[in-house]
């Protein structure tokens, strides 16, 4: 004898729900990665005010002065491709790009408050490493 009843529709609704809130997740984690770390093309202004200026907007300055973050100016494209194959990856999910690119690594200095946070820009080109789920990147795990 068969299930009877709403329970089998009702487990397939919640199965459904659980599919596409993990999917959301991914994406959202994915969204997260673009807004922290990557600016194509490059934000006007100099290196002295482009840090203060980008870590701001994009967030990062509160609740408390994020002490390190890089940018990575490529197309997103460029980026993606070191999870689809332009990448050498190992251990869980970490791959290292094979081409390099044009970074400005952004360190807060010593006094800065939230809201007031200043910060110092290094600009180099190099390979980096990034953490990826389902074939997007959505960690920057740092430079090689």
């Amino acid at each position: 004898m068969g299930p009877r009843g709403p329970r089998p529709l009702l487990f397939l609704t919640l199965v459904l729900l659980a599919a596409c809130l993990a999917q959301l997740s991914e994406g959202a984690t994915y969204r997260q990665f673009l807004n922290r770390h990557v600016d194509f093309p490059k934000s006007s202004g100099n290196n002295r005010i482009y840090c203060n200026r980008i870590m701001q907007r994009r967030g990062l300055t509160r609740p408390v002065c994020k002490t390190f973050n890089t940018f990575i100016h490529a197309p997103t494209g460029q980026i993606q491709a070191i999870c689809r194959g332009a990448g050498r990856c190992h251990g869980r999910n970490f791959c290292d790009s094979n081409a390099s690119f044009r970074l400005t690594t952004c360190q807060v200095r010593p006094g800065s408050r939230p809201g007031r946070c200043v910060y110092r820009a290094r600009v180099q080109t190099r390979r980096i490493r990034v953490a990826c789920t389902q074939r997007l990147p959505v960690h920057f795990e740092r430079i090689l």
